[in-house]
């Protein structure tokens, strides 16, 4: 009875682990469509809409890196809008609050009069992408950065300088450690 019980557990094991093998084959197979579905995309960032949403997420997140955020924008307000696929909504809404922070903190920062409106649209994106993924962590720490870097009480505001709040360092970060 005994030996017939650790047949069992190692049989249930096994098939566990197999499981989760199939599942992992089939997540790299889809990521691996999504590679060279990007790869053989248009120049330019110009897309269609037969184009698969991830793939267009990719193109906008690889624009926005690149240092084209007006491009990027044009790819993501059609993601953020979306409704059917909430998972890319709130990534969409996640990188365009990245790309504003890196804008308004950045190191070609323009001053508070440009940043605190930029840091005030990262926040609103943050948080709405924390409305549809609250287990995001990441959201959430760029949005405590955010609010740090542009704090909402109005004792608070005495110092507007984004520059120089920017200048402090996280100790083992680096200073385009945005998730």
């Amino acid at each position: 009875m005994k030996r017939n019980a650790v047949h069992f557990a190692f049989a249930a094991a096994t098939c566990f682990f197999a499981a989760m093998a199939c599942y992992d084959w089939a997540m790299l197979r889809h990521a691996q469509a999504i590679a060279s579905a990007v790869r053989a995309a248009k120049p330019e960032g110009s897309t269609t809409q037969d184009d698969a949403l991830e793939v267009r997420l990719a193109q906008a997140v690889s624009l926005s890196k690149a240092g084209r955020p007006n491009d990027a924008q044009r790819i993501f307000d059609p993601l953020i809008t979306q409704e059917d696929d909430r998972v890319i909504q709130a990534v969409a809404l996640f990188d365009l609050g990245n790309m504003d922070l890196r804008e308004a903190a950045g190191p070609d920062a323009a001053g508070p009069i440009r940043s605190l409106p930029l840091l005030e649209q990262a926040k609103e994106r943050y948080r709405a992408a924390l409305r549809l993924a609250p287990e995001d962590w990441d959201a959430r720490y760029n949005l405590e950065r955010a609010l740090w870097l542009a704090p909402e009480s109005p004792g608070d505001q005495e110092d507007l300088d984004v520059k120089k709040r920017s200048a402090v360092k996280v100790r083992g970060a680096q200073s385009d450690d945005l998730p």
